[in-house]
């Protein structure tokens, strides 16, 4: 009985979701309703993880993001009401997708929530320090082969997918590939990594007549610092193509790798503000990465500037500024930790090969050879579940209990140097010489150091509960318990 109850409950819940859903794509239409219906839907999302999320400390957290979230959803109804209809599928899908993967890792399963595909590894520039390695000759996805492979994540439970390069707008140029995707699978959200040079209007327009793809336009910071890597002109280039995705009614944001040189520019108020004043909705924030092209590892942050910025990103939220943002290393304590090797992400190469995560340049295996029946794995998900790499990276994983020092690469490199060493595992061609076991190697080790010492003396970030959220006497699951 207790389990036919669970299951009532669940089918029950999914249903209110879907009204509320449905009653949000309505209320794009209508101003008038958007509080009422905005208001339901994030019920309902925070009830797919308080159902569902095991983790106490993780639930709070999400709980307290959930009016960032607010206000950025507010901004996209006001500005772009067709992409907020878009995005109101992807978080019903999302929010469905929360009870089915929870039910798949209550046995054991692997349940990734995005995953990150290159359908190229070429590359329109050549920026030093690029940490793919890209460059104009390389490899391509067909778009037939793409399809493939989102069918086999989506079965995998993955909601959004994350598209990087390589630029993957080469790829829209040729053949349409990014829009044809997003046609297709019209309930999924799709990130796209670019730099931004190759949207024209038309592209534009296409964009915005789908609705489900949101592109991240790389900055390094303000105009001279974007132009200092990138080339000159490219950031007055994107702000034109920033205006013309606004015009569109495209959601767009921005990517930005923070560097020992830059920090101090895109932890500023005038960088979001400016960031907001164009158009962007959204934002990523990466710490350089000493991988690809002429790794520099002297520009890898230092712990103050780290902390800088997680101060700051945390304020912007607090402060309910209206965009979207992620820090995708300080972070760790709103996901449990890293979230890399298949416990909600992992990467694909251009080539097919899979990774366990988009910074670490290795690679163990090849998805065609598993589509293909050459491989020992039947699936790409037992593949995943199984494969030695992968299963050495949440075994790593599940030993870190701090969560302000998530990253098995630059917080823990000794433990991604025992992942290495399993079985099938190889150097992507991103790996620089050194990595492992040189200067590269000794300067990550240094400032895993650093970290953690500074990272002791470090103030808990507050996390005051949303009002929604703080008047819930208790959690849906205790009360079932």
């Amino acid at each position: 009985m207790a389990i036919d109850g669970t299951a009532a409950a669940r089918a029950w819940s999914l249903l209110a979701l879907r009204a509320a859903v449905k009653g949000a794509d309505l209320a794009t239409r209508f101003p008038v309703l958007h509080e009422f219906f905005l208001g339901k839907l994030l019920e309902r999302l925070e009830a797919s993880y308080d159902a569902n999320e095991p983790d106490d400390e993780c639930l709070a957290r999400v709980r307290w993001l959930g009016l960032h979230l607010e206000a950025f959803l507010r901004r996209l109804l006001r500005e772009r009401p067709a992409a907020a209809r878009a995005m109101l599928r992807f978080l019903g899908t999302w929010a469905e997708d929360v009870y089915r993967r929870s039910a798949a890792q209550r046995t054991g399963g692997i349940t990734p929530c995005t995953v990150v595909i290159e359908p190229t590894d070429r590359c329109n520039l050549f920026c030093p320090g690029c940490y793919a390695k890209s460059s104009c000759d390389g490899s391509d996805l067909s778009y037939e082969r793409l399809v493939r492979i989102i069918e086999q994540v989506l079965d995998m439970g993955v909601t959004l997918i994350t598209i990087s390069g390589g630029e993957p707008f080469l790829r829209e140029r040729a053949d349409r590939t990014l829009t044809r995707l997003a046609g297709r699978f019209r309930d999924r959200g799709f990130l796209v990594y670019t730099n931004g040079t190759l949207i024209d209007r038309e592209i534009a327009r296409r964009l915005g007549r789908c609705g489900n793809i949101f592109p991240a336009i790389s900055v390094e910071g303000f105009e001279h610092q974007t132009d200092a890597r990138r080339g000159k002109g490219t950031y007055e280039l994107n702000r034109r193509v920033r205006r013309m995705l606004v015009d569109e009614g495209v959601m767009a944001g921005f990517s930005a790798t923070v560097t020992r040189a830059n920090a101090a520019a895109v932890a500023s108020d005038a960088f979001i503000d400016r960031r907001i004043a164009e158009g962007d909705l959204f934002g990523w924030f990466f710490l350089l990465q000493p991988i690809g092209r002429s790794p520099r590892p002297d520009l890898m942050v230092t712990a103050e500037q780290r902390a800088m910025l997680r101060d700051a990103v945390h304020r912007w939220r607090t402060e309910n500024r209206p965009i979207f943002l992620g820090d995708f290393w300080n972070d760790g304590h709103l996901v449990g930790g890293c979230i890399a090797g298949g416990r909600y992400y992992f990467h694909i190469y251009a080539n097919g090969d899979l990774s366990p995560c988009v910074f670490a340049p290795v690679a163990c295996g090849n998805i065609f050879d598993i589509i293909n029946g050459t491989s020992p794995y039947r699936s790409l998900r037992e593949f995943v579940q199984e494969h030695p790499v992968f299963a050495a990276y949440r075994q790593e994983q599940a030993k870190i209990e701090d969560r302000a020092r998530p990253c098995l690469l630059i917080d823990h490199p000794e433990a991604f140097r025992r992942i290495c060493r399993a079985e099938g595992c190889r150097p992507a061609r991103n790996m620089a010489p050194g990595y492992l076991d040189g200067e590269i190697a000794r300067a990550i080790d240094s400032a895993a150091r650093e970290w953690r010492e500074y990272v002791e003396r470090l103030p808990p970030l507050p996390m005051e509960a949303p009002p929604r959220c703080a008047a819930r006497p208790a959690r849906a699951r205790a009360r079932s318990a």
